[in-house]
């Protein structure tokens, strides 16, 4: 069962029980006064033996960042977009 965290610091504590880590683009629908859109976004994902955790970004390069601190703690780190393998 996929579970979605708020914070960085509860992603981190997930980290330590994860098996592989994923990142990828998607989107996300966000109401504006013009309606709703969707708005590009940045998920960085832990895979746990009993959960898939998923931390999202709607600043992409606050998301890189991230990612970059993380590497060395995941595993296996997983690209799955060609645009984000050169920034990571």
């Amino acid at each position: 069962m996929p579970a979605e965290l708020r914070t960085r610091e509860e992603f981190l504590a997930v980290l330590d029980r994860a098996s592989e880590c994923r990142v990828k683009l998607g989107y996300r629908r966000k109401e504006t006064e013009e309606g709703r859109r969707r708005v590009r976004v940045l998920k960085v994902k832990a895979r746990t033996p009993s959960r898939l955790y998923t931390l999202v970004f709607e600043d992409i390069d606050a998301g890189i960042e991230f990612v970059r601190s993380i590497r060395d703690k995941c595993r296996k780190l997983v690209v799955l977009d060609k645009e984000l393998e050169g920034r990571i």
